[in-house]
């Protein structure tokens, strides 16, 4: 089972290792819009929460598709992200969104502004070799709070892509997976 702070121990090494790699990024190889689909495939209890539920909620989600776009920009010479998803916990509004990114800095680049109907609180962008995440946290009326992660692996024809929901509690996260291709 999968721990908060391996969780947390995998991403930091995995940042330290994309500054590495920066400089072997060909952004512009990315620029396009790509467009696809994403289902359900899993949820991951968190084992690490205090105090632990005392009845986990087991979600195996309907397992019908739904479509996510997402287009990777240069604005100013700083990465821009575009992104709709049209299903799932995370949907966008119907003219998706977009983060803008200041400049990257071994691999790593922080939210300088955003167009979206639910602004997100604060996002981050991550650049490897061959994919591209994107970190936001987003704050519901109540006041509690979700997090979402995009993350894009390119292929030849279009993008794999993986999205992670984690609840305001902490306890699981929910992922979907899918695949995209590039349009022309």
């Amino acid at each position: 089972m999968i721990t908060r702070r391996h969780a947390l121990a995998t991403s930091a090494l995995l940042l330290a290792a994309s500054g590495a790699h920066a400089q072997h990024v060909r952004w512009t190889d990315w620029l396009g819009t790509y467009s696809g689909t994403a289902s359900f495939h899993r949820a991951l209890p968190l084992e690490d929460i205090v105090p632990p539920p005392t009845s986990p909620r087991e979600e195996f989600g309907g397992g019908t598709p739904f479509s996510i776009q997402f287009a990777v920009r240069s604005v100013d010479d700083r990465p821009a992200i575009w992104l709709r998803i049209d299903g799932g916990p995370m949907q966008t509004d119907e003219v998706g969104e977009t983060m803008f990114f200041g400049s990257l800095t071994g691999g790593v680049a922080l939210l300088r502004s955003a167009d979206a109907r639910a602004l997100p609180r604060s996002a981050s962008l991550t650049v490897r070799p061959n994919q591209l995440g994107t970190e936001a946290l987003f704050t519901h009326a109540d006041g509690s709070f979700w997090r979402r992660y995009f993350t894009a692996t390119f292929t030849p024809a279009g993008a794999d892509v993986i999205l992670w929901v984690f609840d305001a509690t902490g306890t699981r996260a929910r992922t979907w997976r899918g695949s995209t291709v590039r349009r022309a």
